[in-house]
Parts: structure tokens; sequence; C-alpha cells
């Protein structure tokens, strides 16, 4: 957690100075999860226990960069998950939260060989052959789990995964300056594993400790280029 911690703080110093010559954009995400394999093992043996983990908030800060001939941008991100609760029957609360990196890509097969002033929308031409986009997220997360038995019995578990997510978005220019993307995404993370979720609800037979995670993301991002302002005045024209 340290390293992932020290990594944002690294991120942020940068794009701070950088920030005449800096693409970069805020990303807000409500995810909808899908621990598939305990939901259902849960289900089989106890109908009262919620699904777990099953929504939470994400908030990330990318960076930008493109391709110079083709519109294939690039947006690595730092991102985190907001702490999300799940509460048992039998009075046990388990939290997850984490932290992670994308390798966002983003190619707008419509308009793969258009010359634009990209993020921005000082372009020309029908705007959703322009601003239509197809993405590819590679990454890894940094995950921490956590629980707590009516007994006053406590645990944490933490972990690294891989991920792989497709999805399918669209920009909005409000100016040179500001572009608002919204996006949905269906990401996929290999290899959980949380030996303690046996400790957390009435289930009879035993949970197995590995899961994978679906997950259906709706986001929104923020796209800013302060270079228009700084390298060309007051704005670019």
């Amino acid at each position: 957690m340290k390293f992932i911690l020290k990594s944002f703080l690294v991120f942020y110093l940068i794009s701070i100075s950088t920030t005449i010559y800096s693409q970069y954009g805020l990303r807000i995400m409500y995810n909808q999860n899908d621990f598939a394999d305990w939901n259902k093992a849960i289900r089989n043996t106890t109908h009262s226990e919620p699904d777990i983990f099953d929504s939470n908030i994400q908030v990330g800060l990318d960076y930008w960069f493109r391709l110079k001939n083709k519109r294939i941008e690039f947006m690595p991100e730092l991102f985190m998950g907001l702490k999300t609760k799940s509460v048992f029957s039998n009075g046990s609360e388990a939290s997850l939260s984490y932290f992670g990196f994308n390798f966002n890509t983003q190619i707008y097969a419509l308009d793969l060989e258009g010359d634009c002033d990209c993020p921005t929308f000082s372009k020309q031409g029908p705007t959703l052959k322009k601003g239509l986009f197809f993405s590819v997220s590679p990454g890894l997360i940094y995950t921490n789990r956590a629980y707590t038995t009516l007994a006053d019995s406590t645990g944490k578990t933490n972990q690294i995964n891989l991920k792989i997510g497709v999805g399918l978005g669209y920009d909005l220019g409000i100016n040179d300056f500001l572009t608002i993307s919204p996006s949905v995404h269906y990401n996929l993370v290999f290899g959980s594993d949380w030996e303690d979720i046996n400790k957390l609800s009435n289930a009879i037979e035993q949970i197995d400790s590995k899961s994978g995670l679906a997950q259906l993301q709706f986001g929104l991002r923020l796209g800013f280029r302060p270079d228009y302002i700084n390298k060309y005045g007051r704005r670019r024209r």
C-alpha cells in the first residue's frame, strides 16, 4: 500500500510540475461489482446474505498522449476505490478498498485518420464520428479486504490482481480547455483470494476462497488542457 500511495504522490507532483504543457484528466466511476463465485456459494446455502461489495465509487487521475498520425490515444491512470462495506446476518462486517493502475487506450475507429486538436473539440466535421471511441484498459489492482465479527475478531487481506477492461465512450467538447467524456466499461479482475470469507456468513458449506470479479462501470472523465491557455496566451486560437 505504501508503494501505491507513493505512486499517487509522484504522479500528482509530476502533473503539477508539467502543468504548462500537460493534458490530463479526472475520472469518477460508479461500479457495479459481482464476485460471482462467492455470491453463488453463499446463495446456495443461505438466502439471507447480501451480495458482497456490490457497488462502490472509484476516482482516478490520468495523463494524456497520442500517436502522431493515428487517432489512438493513451491515458495512463492512477485510481483508487473508495471504501465500501457489506454487513452480514450474523453481525459480521467486511470492507473493501483498493488502489491501482490502468493503461487506458482509446481508439477512434470512425475517425482513425482524422487530424484534430485532440482531445478538445475545436474540430470540424460530424461530432459522432470524431467523438466516439472504444477503449481497452489493462491494469493492476492492489486490494485491501478487512473484516470484523460480532466477537470482535478481525483480519485483513492485501493482494495484487491483474485486470482487463473494455469500454465505449464519447467526447463532448465544452471548449478548448475542457472535454467531458461519459463512458461505460466492463472489467474483469482475476484471481481474488480471500480465506477469511468463511468467517463472515452463516453458510453451512465451506466457501471457496477464490473468486473472479466482473465489474460494470459507468464513468465520467473531465479532460483538461491548460497548455491551450499557457502556451498561447489567454487562449489558443
